[in-house]
């Protein structure tokens, strides 16, 4: 895989900027941005994405909501719900409805390097993706 797609859902400005960055940084070429559920399902509609970053809060829907219906149109789709709600219970929500993984913001280096890696790991393990990033120690 010579380039990594991601798709990221997230309606806080500053929240998605770092976001951005920090997939950039972990190898992602392309980084499609929606600050909304109605722009997102057009975006997942009009492309396909390697990963796709879902925060649960949006302004006009559910991002558990939004997750089950991208898992229908793509059951493989590798979807990974990010929040601030840390509890047990929303987090087992997440992956028993299929959720490939689960980030608690404040964003860090470090998660969102997981994120991609644990994503290379299932789909091949194509370490080359994450060759440029600079892990923190």
């Amino acid at each position: 895989m010579s380039d990594l797609r991601v798709l990221v859902v997230e309606d806080e400005p500053l929240m998605r900027e770092r976001l951005v960055g920090m997939l950039q940084k972990a190898g992602a070429t392309e980084v499609k941005e929606c600050a909304d559920a109605a722009s997102a399902r057009a975006a997942f509609d009009a492309s396909e994405f390697h990963i796709v970053l879902l925060d649960l809060g949006l302004p006009d829907g559910n991002g558990h909501e939004l997750m089950a219906a991208f898992k229908a149109e793509r059951k493989e789709q590798h979807i990974v719900l990010v929040t601030a709600d840390d509890s047990i219970e929303s987090i087992q929500r997440a992956i028993s409805a299929g959720a490939n993984g689960y980030v608690v913001k404040p964003y860090s280096q470090e998660k969102i390097h997981d994120v991609v890696n644990n994503f290379a790991m299932v789909h091949g393990g194509d370490m080359a993706l994450i060759e440029g990033l600079n892990r923190p120690h």
